[in-house]
């Protein structure tokens, strides 16, 4: 069975804005689905409760290891519980060493310094994202190139999207009353002068709206009648 979360992410919050929160926001990016505090927990939740939920329903756990973690016994805590199902189930812990050495860890834990692990001193937050993926789900690796995994793990994807709707919209108001938004329904091409010699456009609106060259023919009824 399928779990509801790819990885579980155990850290020290000492931690977050250095490299974990990167981290998460980038595996989210590349649709990982990341089991985060700050992106799972809400106001009046058991804490305990909603860890070990989300240690239940994950298939990897993500240990980040550094000093701070070393030093404080709640991510120990969640590291016990990621322990026990990587033995007893299916879960597979992906260490990553941020700023610790192979000795540091193996003094914690022996069993965590011999597993291949992601070394913050040479791979950035997004490049870590990117090696995760691979493992966890190779799926989604595997249908982008290295540049788009770069772009969507970074948010860039995000915003050019962003910035294509934004287009998307300017386009689509020219062709809108400016007063209500209805739609135009005719624009077409007519002379300024008998002789024919210069022309315009003129555009009309479901509402009855009428521009000519820029100036109003007939009103839109939202504006109501001229003072």
């Amino acid at each position: 069975m399928r779990k509801d979360v790819d990885v579980f992410i155990c850290h020290a919050s000492h931690d977050k804005d250095s490299f974990v929160r990167p981290l998460a926001k980038a595996l989210r990016g590349l649709g990982v689905s990341v089991w985060y505090d700050e992106f799972s927990l809400e106001i009046g939740d058991s804490i305990s409760e909603k860890i070990d939920a989300g240690i239940a329903e994950a298939r990897f756990g993500i240990v980040v290891i550094s000093k701070s973690f070393l030093a404080r016994s709640w991510p120990k805590h969640e590291l016990r519980g990621l322990v026990g199902r990587d033995v007893a189930e299916d879960l597979k812990i992906l260490p990553i060493w941020h700023g610790v050495t192979r000795s540091e860890v193996a003094g914690f834990s022996p069993s965590l310094s011999d597993k291949l692990a992601i070394d913050t001193q040479t791979l950035g937050a997004q490049e870590a994202a990117i090696k995760i993926l691979r493992t966890v789900r190779p799926d989604l690796y595997e249908r982008q190139s290295t540049d788009q995994l770069e772009t969507m793990g970074s948010g860039a994807a995000i915003v050019e999207l962003q910035e294509e709707i934004e287009k998307l919209r300017q386009q689509i108001a020219e062709y809108r009353c400016p007063f209500c938004s209805a739609l135009m329904s005719t624009r077409s091409p007519a002379p300024l002068d008998p002789e024919q010699k210069h022309w315009d456009v003129v555009e009309t609106y479901e509402c009855g709206l009428e521009m000519f060259a820029g100036e109003i023919r007939h009103p839109c009824p939202s504006v109501g009648p001229p003072l």
